[in-house]
């Protein structure tokens, strides 16, 4: 049975009294989480990596974190066990190191069994009720009611907080089965080069056109969203001017909003984003169902790295004197990649097309802009940025057609080759990484050494408990509704198989 996830926004549900009091178990395990993730990352740098263990008892007797006393001990259990999951599988090499989550990051909280019941309804509906403890005494805090049966849902849900706005999370099995994306391109392999390139769809991802297809089909922004965006990152341009121009006339010592004035800017900002963050996600799901219904039996796209192509320019220097490094221009097309939204329109993609029966794909993306796919010559030229002109054959195209052409080739020749299959490798890798962790009792991968950097780190539990302080100001909130938003089958497999340790 495949797992299917589920997120909903409750921002507009809430009253002062529970986004109050979500924002406390929010923020406590936020800082819980923290706390253990620098207790991890000394105890590694000590070689004492055999002592990390799950217990916060002791934390909770910091005079600077009492806070931690009026919180339900299953959230800090939950956030605990969280921690030390992902702290052993970056000491094992599976992953990398926990990172520490700022205010400005999106944190969360795990419910379990013990704060909630599950209350069956018509229709196959549930009532899901939390509590604001585990004892005989406790109190109703929040109801909603899911469009599921109580029997598929999991057995844990999850609430969110980023900026004000709150959203509640859980899985569910839906009751059918997946084919695997291998096995559906294991099923073409045996096809001749002509008929299988038939049964491709290639994809080429890029800025002018986010999505284009090599049937000739393009997938873009409406006319109206692209008004929305400039409009919303426009304005968001001279709010953050005037909030830097107020920290610097009122002297502030931090980054920090240190007036109600400064608050309230900061607050219109984080509002600015959370819209433009909404119609990058309506238009990811639109293009993933729209490209899944017209593509054929199987999706090639660019293995494309965002990552580093999304970095901001590097500074240049001669001597003391700082060059032009072209920062401006960078900034702008890291923010037109991130309008687009190419990952996460993959990843749609990818578990819609599975749900289809249609496999997916992802190539080798070096050269398909500049190689013709008529003739495989790379002896081309590019007179404008949408113009593509061969020199050996004479081919004239659409530079990103011919680069969506280029991938839906790269796809028959990775399917026939079996290169598709090579992604299994890395549990090879992970396997000896692994042993060579628990042979000698080496730093986390991804984690620096200790050094002057680490130890500039602000440790101290003051900042935590101050910024708690700002995570529970949440009366008077004025909320925005968001819609709901569906996972991928891995996103909700990932969610429903973290089970939290009862033990902690």
């Amino acid at each position: 049975m495949a797992q299917r996830g589920f997120s909903l926004s409750i921002s507009d549900r809430l009253s002062s009294r529970q986004a109050t009091a979500f924002a406390q178990w929010i923020g406590g395990a936020n800082v819980l989480r923290n706390y253990k993730v620098r207790e991890y990352r000394d105890l590694l740098a000590q070689g004492r990596g055999a002592e990390i263990n799950q217990a916060y008892a002791p934390i909770k007797q910091d005079p600077d974190v009492a806070f931690l006393k009026d919180i339900p001990v299953q959230i800090l259990r939950n956030a605990a066990s969280s921690a030390y999951t992902d702290a052993e599988a970056a000491r094992k090499g599976v992953s990398r190191f926990p990172k520490v989550k700022g205010r400005n990051k999106k944190r969360s909280c795990i419910i379990t069994q013990e704060l909630f019941d599950l209350q069956p309804v018509a229709n196959d509906k549930t009532q899901v009720t939390i509590y604001d403890s585990a004892t005989r005494k406790r109190t109703k805090l929040f109801s909603i009611t899911l469009p599921y049966s109580s029997a598929s849902l999991s057995k844990q849900f999850i609430i969110s907080r980023q900026g004000r706005s709150f959203s509640f999370s859980g899985s569910l099995d839906d009751g059918q089965t997946y084919p695997d994306n291998e096995a559906l391109l294991n099923d073409v392999a045996y096809l001749d080069d002509d008929k299988l390139l038939g049964y491709i769809t290639g994809l080429d991802g890029g800025v002018a056109r986010p999505l284009q297809a090599c049937n000739g089909t393009i997938f873009d922004y409406t006319p109206e969203e692209k008004r929305q965006l400039r409009r919303h990152n426009d304005r968001i341009k001279r709010l953050q001017a005037a909030l830097s121009g107020k920290k610097r006339r009122n002297g502030n010592k931090s980054r920090r909003c240190e007036s109600n004035n400064q608050r309230h800017l900061a607050n219109q900002i984080a509002t600015l984003h959370g819209k433009i963050r909404r119609l990058r996600r309506n238009f990811a799901h639109r293009v993933s169902r729209n490209v899944v219904e017209t593509s054929g039996e199987i999706i090639c796209v660019e293995d494309l790295k965002l990552k580093a192509m999304t970095r901001r320019a590097k500074k240049k220097t001669q001597g003391r004197q700082t060059l032009k490094n072209g920062a401006r221009a960078k900034s702008g097309l890291n923010r037109s990649l991130s309008n687009v939204g190419l990952g996460q329109i993959y990843t749609l993609i990818k578990y819609k097309a599975n749900a289809r029966n249609k496999g997916f794909l992802k190539i080798n993306p070096a050269y398909t802009s500049q190689e013709c796919h008529a003739c495989g010559s790379r002896n081309t030229a590019r007179p404008t940025q949408a113009g593509f002109h061969c020199l050996a054959c004479g081919l004239k195209a659409n530079a990103d057609e011919n680069a969506a052409r280029n991938s839906a080739k790269r796809g028959v020749r990775d399917i026939k080759s079996g290169a598709f299959a090579a992604k299994a490798k890395p549990r090879k890798t992970i396997a000896r990484r692994r042993k060579k962790h628990l042979e000698s009792d080496l730093p986390l991968v991804g984690e620096r050494p200790s050094g002057k950097k680490s130890e500039r780190r602000e440790d101290g539990l003051a900042s935590l408990a101050a910024s708690h302080v700002s995570m529970v100001e949440t009366s008077g909130i004025s909320p925005e509704t968001s819609g709901s938003l569906h996972l991928s089958h891995a996103e909700a497999a990932t969610l429903s198989t973290t089970k939290v340790d009862p033990s902690g």
